[in-house]
């Protein structure tokens, strides 16, 4: 029974601590923060070289980052205010622009310190692992396309003959 009980609490464990890292990982940049710069250090990066690495770069940073942050916030609050009264967004579309590219900028210089602290080996790991990642993510959406087209999603494409495939 102990066997049992320890067995389940360590793969528990292990899954909690594995989705946490996930979870971390593809965290840094932040999905709502500006776009898909969260993909500058993949989530595998942590499960490779430590998620202390990862840590420790963004941690001596936070403070600059959080600035950034806000400013992006700030701009695009400004923005949304603005269309809606009506008023020239055009200053605002610029330092909406601005703060996004600050922040940016900070990404990858901090994206840049992760990866200069993997070894070769990890580094070739990384690699490996994001050339599988896109063709993975190329054939699900070659999948899905295909999937919308046998249900009418591509009509305007398609002719009135039914196809090979139908």
């Amino acid at each position: 029974m102990k066997r049992v009980y320890g067995s389940g609490l360590v793969i528990g464990l292990l899954t909690a601590v594995l989705a946490s890292g996930l979870a971390y990982g593809h965290g840094f940049g932040g999905h709502g923060h500006g776009g898909g710069e969260s993909d500058l250090v993949p989530p595998v990066v942590g499960m490779i070289a430590g998620h202390g690495a990862i840590h420790s770069v963004v941690a001596a940073d936070k403070t600059n980052l959080h600035n950034l942050y806000s400013q992006v916030q700030t701009a695009h609050q400004q923005l949304v205010q603005d269309l809606a009264a009506g008023k020239d967004t055009t200053a605002d579309v610029q330092a909406l622009h601005t703060a996004q590219n600050n922040l940016l900028a900070e990404k990858v210089k901090l994206a840049q310190s992760v990866f200069a602290g993997l070894t070769a080996t990890q580094r070739t790991q990384v690699s490996q692992f994001l050339t599988q990642w896109t063709a993975m993510k190329q054939s699900q959406q070659q999948a899905r396309m295909a999937l919308f087209q046998q249900f009418g999603g591509g009509r305007a494409a398609s002719s009135d003959t039914p196809s090979a495939t139908q």
